[in-house]
């Protein structure tokens, strides 16, 4: 029997081409990659938070952590880091700015030290803290996990990867932290009241990648505030005249609102 091999190869093409673009980004296999968690949970409606591979820039398919389950401000959330009540990530730690890992096979919610390389590769518009022993609240809330913060398009929508982003702002003003959905558990002085991302006060008694800075000696508003001796801060990658935390709250005088006052674990998300 002769067979038409023409006609055979391309109609397994038309066939192929059909098959629903959920069908093969599901991020289950590494040959079904997706281009982002938040790819797979808008093309599979994929609910269940786990490890899924994500065809990253450069690097290729790489398992990941990821937050599928629409609580999760709708989903589709990728792990970038997550750090012990420890110093590995305060601020002056290189993992901010350099293209590198630290025990990226650390890949669920456990208490370790961790830097994945969608930190480093992906290039993000929203972003995503989970603080999970502290009590809940912040700008949504998950039952039994935690503060939350969330920062939606947290450089005015344009996607940078994070390594790039706080290689290259300086006391990058989101917001008066007072104002800021997460701030519930953290404590807090009357002026500066920045919130936003690589936080500096003068002379180096607080310095934050993520969070806040403060100040009590006048000026209100950043950056009319007096940023010379910063008495209380707060955020993810810490460090300044009082010691220095991978994430957490510190106080050393004239707070106006006491929060935790104490290093905290923390996780890092993006999408």
């Amino acid at each position: 029997m002769n067979i038409d091999r023409s006609f055979v190869s391309s109609e397994i093409s038309n066939i192929f081409g059909k098959i629903p673009l959920s069908r093969k980004l599901d991020g289950i296999s590494f040959s079904t990659a997706g281009t982002s968690a938040e790819q797979i949970k808008k093309d599979t409606g994929n609910n269940v938070d786990g490890v899924y591979w994500i065809n990253l820039p450069t690097s290729g398919p790489t398992e990941t952590y990821c937050l599928m389950d629409t609580k999760w401000d709708g989903g589709g959330w990728m792990m970038a880091m997550k750090a012990t009540r420890g110093t590995t990530f305060n601020y002056d730690a290189n993992y901010w700015s350099t293209d590198n890992q630290l025990n990226p096979t650390f890949l669920n919610r456990s208490d370790q030290d961790s830097k994945f390389d969608v930190m480093n590769k992906f290039s993000a518009k929203d972003m995503l803290a989970v603080f999970p022993d502290i009590g809940a609240g912040g700008s949504f809330t998950v039952s039994g996990d935690g503060h939350i913060w969330l920062q939606n398009n947290f450089y005015g929508g344009t996607r940078i990867t994070p390594i790039s982003f706080w290689s290259s702002v300086d006391r990058y003003f989101i917001m008066d932290a007072n104002d800021f959905s997460g701030i519930g558990n953290f404590s807090r002085q009357t002026d500066v009241r920045f919130y936003g991302f690589n936080f500096r006060n003068n002379g180096g008694w607080g310095r934050t990648r993520w969070g806040f800075g403060w100040n009590e000696n006048g000026g209100g508003l950043f950056p009319n505030g007096n940023m010379d001796s910063d008495d209380v801060s707060g955020g993810i990658g810490m460090t300044g005249h009082f010691g220095s935390f991978s994430a957490g709250d510190r106080i050393n005088c004239c707070q106006n609102v006491t929060g935790i006052n104490r290093s905290a674990r923390v996780e890092i998300y993006i999408r």
